[in-house]
């Protein structure tokens, strides 16, 4: 997320008093889950000091929630008397560095970033989370004001395995929303859609080419099945049957698979087909693009005024409904504790104040958006917001109402390049029922061979 502040003035049909009501609801949504325990006393038997003078090691992904936090390591160590290396890296190779050390069975990493639509149920398989419900639950492990209840239950879910065990405490989430040119949909008159039919209509009427595509979303596979899930939810579809076999054998997954490719194919700038989220941003940023769908984080560049040709042009809303209602996905990423560390007390301290309520404010203010609808609402983040008011509304209903995006599988990758082939097919134009069908024996091929 950016860094540039907004005006305090709220856009039409947003107020601030509004984004504060949808914190306010996300928390009490989330209190329905688990909860902390707390006794008389608690206060007094829990102390930052536990384990002064320990050293730690932890391993993050390069993102803008690990660049503020790497800046706030000092206060932690303050806080605790512990010291903190931590280590920096491109996703893909700070997953990698992990499943070598992990695997080896070596002790140097004590706590780390995990993505979980990735690494959820392979790294639970392999006996690499710390099941954190010990600490959690213990008054003199957790300070008494973390408060668990305040994270959104669908993200409290999100890092818990079906077992029962909690694998990591989460810290940043990216829902995907609707992002739209307010200024175009003004001119015509239009209201952010509420149905898919209605967008399917709006990128009509807006669509005018070269000038102007009326809508645009990942086309390249692999990448596509992030934006894809929002289609699949809207419509009432499943990855999984209760038996843990493919559910792409349904006719929701032909119909999903020739909405989204048909949006593309009718609607997107030439060379959709090979568009990850960047070519999308680029697109949308340059006012190529009146509708747009992708990530929440990915918007703070078009309010650039230096680099934006539509800053100050740009509206926000959660993703329009389908016939199974509004199901936005959201993608969680989190903090976890090795079971190989030899200072997992120590590492539990650090990922539990790296995803506190206090923290959580340091990141909004530094435009990081958080899980915690308290932070949301702390008199420095009202009076800094850093985004329109309607992106906030956005962000924390999608939360609120939303689920994780992709099977939570082993190899989930295999699904997503799976997938991504067929959507791609279907927008070259190649037979929607054919192509799902073939991703269907695909994917419970590798359902096969991975989930023994």
């Amino acid at each position: 997320m950016p860094s540039h502040k907004q005006s305090e003035q709220c856009p039409k049909g947003v107020t601030r008093r509004e984004v504060l009501r949808l914190g306010a609801g996300m928390a009490a949504g989330a209190a329905i889950g688990p909860f902390v325990l707390r006794t008389a006393g608690a206060a007094d038997a829990f102390t930052w000091q536990r384990f002064k003078g320990t050293k730690l090691f932890v391993l993050v992904s390069k993102n803008t929630w690990a660049e503020t936090m790497e800046k706030m390591v000092p206060d932690f160590e303050k806080l605790t008397g512990i010291q903190v290396e931590v280590s920096v890296l491109p996703e893909i190779q700070a997953r990698q560095k992990a499943t070598v050390e992990f695997t080896a069975g070596n002790s140097g990493i004590d706590a780390w970033y995990t993505s979980l639509p990735v690494e959820k149920r392979r790294f639970w398989k392999s006996g690499w989370y710390t099941d954190l419900n010990k600490f959690l639950k213990d008054p003199t492990m957790t300070a008494p004001d973390y408060a668990w209840d305040d994270i959104a239950a669908g993200v409290r879910k999100s890092v818990t395995q079906s077992d029962g065990t909690l694998s990591a405490l989460p810290v940043l989430v990216d829902p995907f929303i609707l992002i739209y040119r307010k200024d175009l949909y003004a001119q015509k008159g239009l209201k952010p859609p509420k149905t898919m039919g209605e967008w399917e209509e709006q990128a009509q009427k807006l669509h005018n080419p070269p000038g102007m595509y009326g809508f645009v979303a990942r086309g390249l596979k692999n990448a596509n099945a992030t934006s894809f899930a929002y289609v699949i939810y809207a419509l009432g579809g499943e990855y999984l049957t209760r038996d843990g076999k493919s559910a792409l054998d349904s006719p929701v997954w032909v119909k999903a698979v020739e909405w989204y490719a048909g949006m593309l194919k009718r609607f997107a700038p030439p060379g959709v087909v090979n568009f990850n989220w960047y070519e999308c941003s680029s697109a949308f940023q340059q006012g190529q693009v009146a509708s747009y769908v992708d990530a929440a984080s990915f918007a703070g560049p078009f309010e650039d005024k230096e680099k934006s040709k539509v800053a100050g042009q740009v509206g926000y809303a959660v993703l329009p409904a389908g016939p199974a209602g509004q199901v936005p996905p959201f993608f969680t990423n989190a903090l976890a504790v090795s079971p190989q560390s030899k200072n997992q007390g120590a590492g539990y301290f650090f990922i539990q104040w790296a995803s506190s309520r206090q923290s959580a404010i340091k990141e909004l203010l530094a435009g990081v958006p958080s899980v915690r609808a308290a932070a949301w609402n702390a008199p420095e983040v009202k009076a800094k917001a850093k985004m329109p008011a309607d992106w906030d509304a956005a962000y924390l209903e999608s939360l609120r109402i939303g689920r994780e995006g992709l099977p939570e599988i082993v190899d989930v990758t295999q699904y997503r390049d799976i997938i991504g082939v067929a959507i791609q097919k279907a927008i070259e134009g190649g037979n929607s029922a054919q192509l799902v069908a073939q991703a269907h024996k695909e994917f419970q091929e590798v359902l096969d061979k991975t989930e023994k």
